[in-house]
C-alpha cells in the first residue's frame, strides 16, 4: 500500500539519465523515460536538462540529459 510519510510529507528521490533518438528530441525524452520505467516505480515528474546531438556522417543522434523524480514509498510491515 502506497504511504506517506509521518505527517503526511512525501519524499522523492531522483535520478539522472540521457536519452537518444535518430529522428528528435521529444523521442529521446521518451526513450529516457520509457527505459527508466522498467525498472523505477512511482514515477511522478522529469525535468528537462541538455540537450546534445552527435553527428555521424550525415545522420545525427539527438541526446537528451533528464531528471525523473519518483516518490519514495514507506513499506510497514505492522
Amino acid at each position: 500500500m502506497n504511504r506517506c510519510l509521518d505527517d503526511g510529507i512525501m519524499v522523492y528521490k531522483y535520478i539522472d539519465i540521457v536519452g537518444t533518438s535518430n529522428t528528435d528530441i521529444s523521442d529521446a525524452v521518451n526513450n529516457a523515460y520509457e527505459e527508466a520505467s522498467k525498472t523505477v516505480k512511482n514515477i511522478k515528474w522529469g525535468e528537462l536538462g541538455r540537450v546534445t546531438f552527435r553527428v555521424q556522417g550525415k545522420k545525427i543522434e539527438y541526446q537528451t540529459e533528464v531528471r525523473i523524480a519518483f516518490e519514495v514509498i514507506r513499506n510497514d510491515k505492522d
